[in-house]
């Protein structure tokens, strides 16, 4: 049940039908200020009292507080309802402005204290921050140079925030108000989104309008004798007299897409050539975000966890094969409407070009294994072919034997003994189509019983110079079938 105050004065609760309101919802977004809409009939109480900029606004969750701001902007109709908008109280950092200032051994808690405390020097008590928890250790960069006047905001978020990574969290306890900077929210959900259960629409996009596989990093502009801007500082003195950084990889994959970045802080080749290279990384990568409206099962059983802004949670769906946990970057609450929340999962994919590029070379990998056993498909083919022949001469041949030679029963046992051994051969043979992958050990068995009918035939030759009145006829099928199985056992 959500509950939502203005200046500690009540301005709405569901089981208060005096203070209605038409619309309400609260956005969430990771390193955003946060926002709130709300929309309130025309003899609403509260109306008159709302004031901009001045008046703070909590929602509260069940007595949790789930959003702290102050009222923004205002927007009437004709019908005299109002849509009040709010901005949270993150953006207070946009009321103070950070004056130029060299900096030397940073740490992000170092450089992070010193904003904050400028900021609050400039501030009232209600828009003042603590410094909170710092997971972030390590910039990549020990001395830098702000030398613009910049919102306090602005600044963390572009000198801290996008050149390290991690996330700005507000965070109140008590009457203090806390800002952290986090490597992550370190959260993960007890609650499992699942298809069939509790997705409601699904809608994934991926973007390569941002990508980027050759940069050239721009630092500081000199400055001329008349106070002009002059040639910015580039890489080319650390970088073997090339102006740009490229990524092969990413180039194999997408082509050449030059890009540039500034940094008008940088006077370092040195760090611009890490700056660059950074961003580089991440500029090669598409976007790819999942959206999903959802119903956070916490609003049915109050016992199963609620999804909050930064969870690790983990998403369940066969039919859009996904099986894993992502990041929850955005969260919608719909204050009249519950069943209408949103909830955002993923970011930019770190590793998708990483991940392209091993596919495409699985697959040329491929392409040389199946090649392969085409190949081997082939030899087996003929070998076939060539034993099914083989089978028919002897079968002929045995008739004839049996005709010739009645008494000879050890020469017809001989003949019989050919036949199993190629009907042995045809039996190897499907179960060679059946398994591919024991090709070459079969065929090696083929060698040998070629090898075996080659000896047997041989014994055949000798007995048949042995009967009193040889058949040339015969003799003539005989050595064209020691040919043959000659010539099969040169070709497998």
């Amino acid at each position: 049940m959500y509950q939502i105050y203005c200046d500690n004065t009540l301005l709405y609760d569901p089981r208060d039908e005096s203070n209605p309101i038409l619309s309400g919802k609260v956005s969430f977004a990771v390193n955003a200020t946060g926002e709130l809409t709300f929309t309130l009939p025309p003899m609403h109480q509260g109306i008159d009292h709302i004031r901009k900029l001045g008046s703070v606004v909590q929602v509260y969750d069940g007595g949790e507080l789930l959003y702290e701001g102050r009222v923004l902007d205002s927007k009437a109709d004709m019908y005299h309802t109002v849509t009040y908008t709010c901005e949270g109280t993150l953006a207070y950092l946009l009321d103070s402005i950070q004056r130029p200032k060299a900096y030397h051994d940073l740490t992000p808690a170092s450089y992070l204290s010193d904003k904050i405390a400028q900021h609050n020097n400039q501030v009232e008590a209600g828009k003042r921050f603590a410094l909170g928890t710092v997971e972030k250790q390590a910039m990549n960069y020990d001395a830098r140079e702000d030398n613009q006047y910049t919102n306090t905001l602005e600044t963390i978020m572009d000198k801290l925030v996008d050149s390290n990574g991690g996330y700005l969290r507000v965070r109140k306890q008590g009457d203090t108000r806390y800002l952290d900077y986090l490597e992550s929210y370190g959260r993960t959900s007890g609650q499992v989104i699942r298809f069939g259960e509790n997705i409601l629409d699904l809608t994934e996009h991926i973007s390569a309008a941002d990508v980027i596989t050759v940069l050239i990093p721009l630092g500081k502009a000199e400055e001329t004798e008349y106070g002009e801007k002059g040639k910015r500082l580039t890489i080319e003195s650390v970088n073997g007299g090339k102006d740009y950084l490229e990524d092969p990889e990413a180039t194999a994959l997408y082509g050449r897409i030059v890009g540039t970045k500034t940094w008008e802080d940088v006077t370092v080749p040195a760090n611009l050539k890490a700056k660059g290279q950074e961003y580089l990384s991440n500029a090669r990568n598409l976007s790819a975000t999942i959206e999903l409206t959802a119903i956070d099962l916490h609003l049915v059983d109050v016992d199963i966890d609620r999804i909050r802004l930064g969870d690790m949670i983990r998403v369940v769906s066969p039919p859009h094969k996904l099986d894993k946990y992502m990041m929850v970057s955005k969260r919608e609450y719909n204050l009249v409407y519950p069943e209408e929340d949103k909830i955002v999962l993923g970011d930019t994919i770190a590793a998708l070009t990483e991940k392209q590029a091993a596919l495409q070379k699985s697959i040329e990998k491929q392409k040389d294994v199946t090649a392969s056993v085409e190949e081997v498909r082939g030899s087996v083919s003929a070998l076939t072919g060539a034993v099914r022949t083989a089978k028919q001469d002897v079968s002929v041949l045995g008739d004839k034997v049996q005709v010739l030679e009645s008494g000879a029963s050890d020469v017809q046992t001989t003949i019989q003994g050919i036949n199993n051994n190629i009907t042995a051969l045809e039996r190897k043979d499907s179960d060679l189509a059946d398994d591919i992958q024991e090709d070459r050990e079969r065929l090696q068995e083929l060698e040998q019983l070629s090898l075996q009918a080659n000896e047997a035939m041989q014994g055949v030759l000798a007995r048949l110079d042995a009967l009193e009145k040889p058949d040339a006829e015969l003799e003539e099928k005989l050595q064209g079938i020691f040919d043959r199985l000659v010539a099969l056992e040169g070709g497998a």
